[in-house]
């Protein structure tokens, strides 16, 4: 593929994302989250952003490029217990609905769920970690999960694997509540409140996931650049 056909089907994908993109709510369908990294891979990968019901903008950078460059007035959210996270799960407890949770490690899915089993007072009606042999296998589980009546499935397997997931599922033809949680699952089984306040209150919990995850360094100092570049491509080729 050549560079101007790479950036006119990025700038489509992103034009379809940036419209799907609201303020939350809990709604029925596929929800997933957006921020400059999963832009740059949803970017590069087919049928993903199409098929998602609700976006949300997971990220204070891009919400203020969304807000200052394209006038949208959004706010963030993340699937993490500094944002949505209680949100979803207390209406999962409220409304007394099986969940599903699938992703990360065993171990660390173990610890997850208990936690949670812990803090909200429900049973998690099925969990398997996010490592699959085949697609048969995946999609064994998501047969399981459909059979079972799961009426809430969180997804954390990074993107756009937890999101070609939640697709899946809905394409057996799942109807329910599915979310997308990136790496909470893992987060939340290191340390039950992963953000200290300081670096929440303050709007840079990059940083502390840098000094946790020193992985991130190039996700965050050479991939968040390479996105604005694009992004004001896309702002450019989208006045034209």
């Amino acid at each position: 593929m050549s560079e101007h056909t790479s950036a006119a089907k990025r700038n489509h994908t992103w034009e379809e994302a940036f419209r799907k993109v609201q303020n939350f709510s809990i709604t029925p369908g596929l929800n997933s989250f957006i921020n400059p990294f999963s832009l740059l891979k949803l970017g590069d990968t087919d049928g993903v952003v199409q098929k998602i019901d609700h976006l949300y903008v997971d990220g204070i950078s891009l919400v203020k490029f969304m807000q200052y460059f394209l006038g949208r007035k959004i706010e963030r959210y993340s699937f993490d217990d500094s944002s949505i996270a209680p949100q979803v799960f207390r209406f999962v407890k409220e409304q007394n609905l099986p969940l599903a949770i699938i992703g990360t490690s065993q171990e660390k899915l173990e610890k997850s769920v208990a936690i949670l089993e812990k803090r909200y007072g429900f049973r998690v009606a099925y969990y398997r970690n996010g490592f699959f042999e085949n697609r048969q296998q995946r999609r064994e589980v998501l047969e399981h999960i459909r059979h079972l009546g799961c009426q809430v499935v969180v997804c954390g397997m990074g993107t756009p694997l937890q999101e070609q997931v939640l697709i899946e599922l809905s394409e057996l033809g799942w109807r329910g509540y599915g979310y997308t949680c990136g790496g909470y699952l893992h987060q939340l089984a290191t340390k039950e409140k992963y953000y200290p306040p300081f670096f929440d209150k303050l709007n840079i919990r990059w940083v502390y996931r840098i000094w946790d995850e020193p992985k991130l360094f190039h996700r965050y100092f050479v991939l968040y650049p390479t996105f604005a570049l694009y992004f004001f491509h896309y702002l450019l080729t989208r006045r034209r």
